[in-house]
């Protein structure tokens, strides 16, 4: 499986609907299950990583994600709820992984990065999963993540700059170097502690996490 060029994220279509979307996700734990619980070696947190919950937790969990993935976008709602349960006792980290086969992947983590270095991350990430449909399937996704940047209040010519800055490029890019270093080959990618695993459920992300706690 070479590169950043993803099996598990060929990209089920939305249009077909979640009913269809879920066989594919079964598919995709069919796919991965063998390899669903092992060592990771993806670089440790630093002060340059996206973070939600206390650095100094004693335990970690850490997401590889492409905006423009479905599984990431399901993926997604799990995240938030563990962010919600977890935040005071966990550090989240999330990475860029954007995707070779999604041409958007990497413009849509321009736009993530951009609200993050105005402090609303989170909150553009959540937007651009929830509306993934909406943007991913137009033939211009900017005007969409203008209008998410203007309902976080954030300052649109600072956008625009951070958005096209070759900071910001490099900075995506080398979270995924690393992270294809680290044997990442697909998204979404979650190490829990010091293990790579891909959790079927909440509640099997919960025993993970708890088991670090």
């Amino acid at each position: 499986m070479p590169g950043r060029t993803i099996l598990a994220a060929r990209g089920v279509p939305w249009i077909i609907g979640s009913a269809l979307l879920l066989v594919a996700a079964a598919s995709l734990y069919a796919f991965t299950g063998g390899a669903a619980s092992q060592p990771s070696s993806a670089p440790a947190p630093s002060s340059g990583d996206i973070s939600y919950g206390p650095t100094d937790a004693q335990q970690l969990v850490i997401e590889y994600s492409d905006f423009q993935c479905p599984f990431c976008a399901e993926y997604a709602k799990i995240m938030a709820q563990l962010r919600q349960e977890y935040g005071d006792r966990v550090q989240f980290v999330f990475r860029f992984f954007p995707l070779s086969n999604h041409k958007y992947g990497m413009i849509s983590a321009r736009a993530a990065y951009a609200a993050f270095l105005q402090d609303k991350f989170w909150e553009m990430h959540d937007l651009l999963f929830d509306k993934q449909m909406e943007w991913s399937e137009s033939s211009d996704p900017i005007p969409y993540f203008d209008s998410y940047a203007k309902s976080l209040g954030l300052n649109i010519d600072q956008f625009h700059r951070d958005m096209e800055a070759q900071s910001t490029t490099d900075f995506i890019n080398g979270q995924a170097d690393a992270g294809s270093v680290a044997g990442v080959t697909r998204t979404p990618w979650f190490v829990v502690g010091d293990r790579s695993v891909l959790p079927r459920t909440i509640e099997e992300f919960r025993k993970l996490i708890e088991a670090g706690l």
